[in-house]
């Protein structure tokens, strides 16, 4: 029995000690997550101001974003994964003025690209890659 008792007991820590930890998922948004660099997209990291972060759940981070008229915005991915950014309408597109570009942001596997907003609004958008990947974003 006392045979018994002791495998009980350090199987019993075995599994506490293998369920603590970080817990936290790819995005580092769980209890623990990665240290890691500042990219927001897989590494625990902070997304920059004014930025859209594509994250390793084909998702934008934030998933809405409030700035004032006259605000560059950016969409930033690190993943080696293609995203797009496309407005769900044309107010969306044409509101998207210069920055390394204007209108819908073609598809693009890392770096950042800008829009600049000078017109106030809520344009909402998606990647068409991934359609489950939308964003909103109100400028006033």
């Amino acid at each position: 029995m006392r045979k018994i008792s002791g495998l009980f007991a350090v199987l019993t820590i075995g599994f506490i000690a293998a369920s603590c930890g970080g817990g936290g998922d790819a995005t580092g948004a769980g209890g623990g997550g990665g240290g890691g660099g500042g990219g927001g997209g897989g590494g625990g990291g902070v997304c920059p101001a004014n930025t859209f972060c594509a994250t390793s759940s084909n998702k934008w981070s934030p998933s809405s974003l409030t700035v004032a008229v006259g605000t560059t915005v950016a969409w930033k991915n690190d993943l080696s994964i293609d995203h797009n950014v496309t407005w769900d309408n044309a107010a969306g597109s044409t509101a998207a003025e210069a920055g390394d570009g204007t209108g819908s942001i073609p598809s693009f596997g890392s770096g950042t690209h800008t829009r600049k907003f000078n017109t106030a609004g809520t344009y909402g958008f998606t990647c068409t890659i991934h359609p489950g990947m939308t964003g909103t974003l109100t400028v006033q």
